[in-house]
């Protein structure tokens, strides 16, 4: 996961989890597909983040200025989208994305997805999705972030921003 505490530098922050979320489609054991931030950023860094995700470009990953390349097959991309699915089912808001994309091209392209006001308890924190999705949940300060970061079966990796 990434944390991000009320004192980070909004803009660093966004960048740093907009690039671990979604640069390699989210295709790695090491994507930060968990974003844990703190109550008094949570609103500016949401909004900002929105605001990142709809300036990736989509496409093909041969083509010059693309930031994000297809899901590798038609079953990931199902997969995906059943995880999307499953977010709104479990009271997760989509904040952005969750569609297909078309580019022109033959791929699996899916739009950047971000959920908000999500819960360490629904699937799309929990589970590994393999795929452009990350989910943002609100917490009140860095122990209830910490512990929420440790609170998985998955590991791999971890930031913070402060």
């Amino acid at each position: 996961p990434q944390i991000v505490l009320d004192d980070a530098d909004l803009k660093v922050a966004v960048e740093l989890c907009t690039q671990s979320a979604f640069y390699s489609t989210g295709q790695r054991c090491t994507a930060s597909s968990r974003i844990i931030v703190t109550e008094g950023i949570y609103d500016r860094f949401v909004e900002a983040m929105v605001e990142r995700i709809k300036k990736i470009k989509v496409g093909s990953a041969l083509e010059q200025g693309v930031d994000v390349g297809p899901v590798v097959s038609q079953a990931q991309l199902e997969q995906d989208l059943r995880y999307i699915e499953i977010g709104k089912q479990e009271g997760a808001r989509l904040a952005c994305g969750g569609e297909r994309v078309a580019c022109g091209t033959e791929g699996y392209f899916l739009a950047p997805t971000l959920f908000v006001d999500s819960n360490p308890n629904m699937r799309i924190s929990r589970e590994e999705i393999f795929g452009p999705v990350a989910n943002v949940v609100k917490v009140k300060d860095y122990g209830e972030a910490l512990a929420m970061a440790n609170d998985t079966e998955f590991g791999l990796s971890a930031g913070i921003c402060t």
